[in-house]
């Protein structure tokens, strides 16, 4: 096979130099023989560009070298033929041909010389395209590198911008906090001095003010022992007895509910002023007396609502007992139990009284606190504004060095109510200022009060209303106007009412026996708020038509558990009753006043278990203290 190719490519070869040949248009030549001219006349004659085809060249510049190869290689292949046929000197046409092989020669050295040529100019154009193409290259890697360059520069400088900027912020925050700590710092001192130099002051009032009370309580102790010694004749004792009897057997209720005119005094050991004495009460009508004043905005978080739970846990009566062992044991109990409840803040005045008259604190939740005396006499003490502190509402509280405080309740409707409250934080005087500037006086308790003689009171009508039985709207309304009555001859104050069962028994009890409480529970769910609607919906239009109606809203509890813990508990249902009031059904909470009794008044006489004692009940009081109020 070898062979063979080889022999194929030497007869390409020679076609093409033969094909050169014609190419070159030689002079004929006599003396070919036939076998010779029949060949070259069957060679076909083929143009340049069929001739670099066959080659397979297809690149015109490199054709033409290639042409001008063949063309080199035919003449000289021309000439050699041409001297080996040479004949003898004396053929007439020798001298032809022997001219013509110069000629023959010079045209191949110019077709070699041309195809040099081409070929160098081929390369020096090669060589012209590749530096072209490197310089362009070297042009373009140094442009990539100045802009890299120069992207590199714009991000250092970038870099060290944002540096200096956090530099700079880190310092100003730096110095800020430095700011910031140093005034807190002043400002702490500040506080720090002005409490120390308030403790002072406070702790000399209380020396003065807790020797003045002593001096007073022995006085009022003789004229009241003079006075039951005046009264005290068999005649009226009888008489008093058995008025009280009656009134036990109209009511219903066992003995411990009834109290006397003559047992009032003992109630009111507390330093509750009715006679207008407090500092509140002197900065109204008088220059003010100093004060410290708070302000806030009630939000949700810091109010109470009707469905929140009450979070003391029930004591039982073994820890109760011991922890009332246990404060009698200690000589100096009613400071040092004071203390440890938090009551510091309710003022000097009842520091000495509690301390004069042995009371000691029995429990305490944050937002009430449980007394008791050495008669096994329970009373709570709480903030009776509580029920004002609604979302949205700004309050402003100035209090006084008694104890005694005066607040400003601004709602969002442009209405104020005005409290004046003594040092136990029990209300005193409540006055609701509209939006129009007119005022209404719901109550007033810094005015001075006729004692209550139980003896000269009228009999109630009747003992209590079932809220659930009443019919229709019409017989709640009837029964809360009940109090209407022509037969009292006289106004009470607040605190009468709220400390005295048969003034408050002149005012029908309207029981809300459908509302329910879980066991040891306080919170009303909203399945529950909706028993509350035909008595919130009449309270609010009564309030409607006299904003000065004031309700009474009372709780009680049944015997089981400790007598503190109930009280609490009975006190936290009711105030639960005013706010469901309030949210659900739009009951003004200054026309409202709560108080718990506990276990005190039990409508079944018996110690255990029993749901006709646990109860919420309502009074309607406006006819017990408008006259008080005007």
């Amino acid at each position: 096979m070898r062979g063979n190719d080889m022999t194929g490519k030497s007869l390409k070869s020679t076609t093409a130099i033969m094909i050169a040949l014609s190419l070159l248009q030689p002079y004929p030549v006599v003396a070919q023989s036939n076998s010779d001219a029949q060949a070259v006349q069957e060679i076909p004659i083929q143009t340049p560009e069929e001739i670099c085809a066959e080659a397979q060249i297809l690149d015109e510049l490199t054709c033409d070298l290639h042409i001008a190869e063949l063309k080199a290689t035919a003449a000289s292949e021309s000439e050699t033929q041409a001297a080996s046929e040479e004949q003898p000197a004396e053929d007439p046409e020798v001298p032809a041909e022997a001219e013509a092989a110069p000629e023959t020669q010079a045209e191949a050295d110019v077709a070699a010389e041309a195809a040099k040529e081409a070929e160098a100019q081929a390369e020096a154009d090669a060589a012209v395209e590749a530096q072209a193409a490197q310089d362009s290259a070297a042009e373009a890697e140094a442009a990539a590198e100045a802009e890299a360059k120069a992207a590199a520069e714009t991000q250092a400088e970038a870099d060290a911008a944002a540096e200096a900027k956090a530099a700079q912020d880190s310092a100003a925050e730096a110095e800020a906090a430095a700011e910031a700590e140093a005034k807190a710092e002043a400002e702490t001192q500040a506080e720090a001095d002005a409490a120390a130099e308030a403790q002072a002051a406070q702790d000399t009032a209380a020396e003065a003010e807790a020797a003045e009370a002593e001096a007073d309580v022995a006085t009022d102790t003789n004229a009241a022992e003079a006075n039951e010694d005046a009264e005290a004749t068999p005649e009226s004792n009888a008489q008093t007895s058995a008025e009280t009897q009656d009134a036990q057997e109209a009511d219903g209720e066992p003995s411990t509910e009834t109290q006397s005119a003559e047992d009032e005094p003992a109630e009111n050991t507390l330093p509750i002023a009715e006679s207008g004495s407090t500092q509140a009460l002197a900065a109204e009508t008088d220059s003010e007396p100093s004060a410290d004043v708070t302000t806030e905005t009630v939000t949700e978080e810091t109010s109470r609502s009707s469905d929140e739970e009450f979070k003391a846990d029930a004591p039982d009566a073994a820890t109760t007992s011991a922890q009332t062992t246990a404060a009698q044991a200690n000589n100096d109990n009613g400071m040092s139990d004071l203390q440890r409840a938090g009551l510091v803040a309710l003022g000097a005045a009842v520091v000495g009284a509690l301390v004069l008259n042995n009371k000691r604190v029995e429990s305490n939740t944050g937002d009430r606190v449980v007394v008791v005396d050495e008669n096994d006499e329970y009373q709570i003490l709480k903030d009776d504004d509580a029920l004002l502190r609604q979302p949205g509402s700004e309050v402003r509280t100035e209090r006084f060095s008694d104890g005694s405080t005066r607040s400003n309740v601004m709602r969002a409707d442009g209405s104020e109510i005005i409290t004046i409250r003594d040092a136990t934080g029990r209300v005193l005087r409540r006055v609701q200022v509209d939006p129009d500037g007119r005022e209404y006086l719901l109550f007033d308790d810094t005015r001075s009060f006729e004692p209550v003689e139980v003896r000269n009171l009228p009999k109630p009508a009747y003992d209590s209303f079932d809220y659930q039985a009443a019919s229709d709207r019409d017989a709640l309304r009837r029964a809360l106007l009940a109090a209407d009555r022509g037969d009292i001859d006289r106004t009470f104050s607040l605190r009468q009412v709220r400390e005295t069962v048969e003034v408050r028994q002149m005012s029908p009890e309207i029981n809300l026996q459908n509302v329910t409480f879980a066991t040891a529970s306080a919170a009303i769910q909203p399945s529950q708020a909706e028993n509350l609607r035909e008595m919130g919906v009449m309270m609010r239009d009564l309030i409607a038509e006299d904003p000065t109606e004031l309700f009474l809203i009372e709780g009680y509890t049944d015997a089981v558990g400790a007598p503190g813990y109930n009280l609490l508990l009975s006190d936290r249902r009711a105030e639960s009753v005013a706010l469901a009031f309030s949210e659900y059904f739009d009951v003004p909470a200054e026309n409202m006043v709560v108080q718990g009794y506990g276990e005190s008044y039990l409508k079944i006489p018996t110690q255990e278990a029993e749901r006709l004692n646990r109860r919420v009940a309502v009074r309607r009081i406006t006819t017990l203290v408008q006259n008080a109020a005007r």
